[in-house]
């Protein structure tokens, strides 16, 4: 029989993966969405603007944090920042609560 204690270390894992499989999940769209622009994908197709509709929202104020002569370069900097910070929080987040 599983004791209260385990009980609740059983759940904090479990919100603990379900924080980084939310964090890999956004960092993926972005790395995808990155993808996508790097080789030009065509913006009129369905999954393309999805996914881009995606990644804007994602990159909130990563979006134009920096403005480059190169676009492309622009978009990799700032959704690869963004892509980043999710790793990096998710990590941390569910790191602190996989040990408690």
């Amino acid at each position: 029989m599983a004791t209260p204690r385990t009980s609740r270390r059983d759940a904090s894992v479990g919100v603990a993966t379900l924080i980084w499989l939310i964090a890999i999940i956004a960092a993926l769209v972005l790395i995808l969405y990155i993808v996508l622009v790097i080789f030009e994908a065509n913006r009129a197709n369905s999954f393309v603007d999805f996914i881009a509709d995606a990644a804007h929202t994602l990159a909130w104020f990563f979006r134009d944090l920096f403005e480059l002569d190169d676009a492309k370069l622009q978009v990799v900097v700032n959704y690869g920042l963004a892509a980043a910070v999710y790793l990096g929080l998710g990590k941390v987040l569910a790191g602190g609560l996989g040990n408690a």
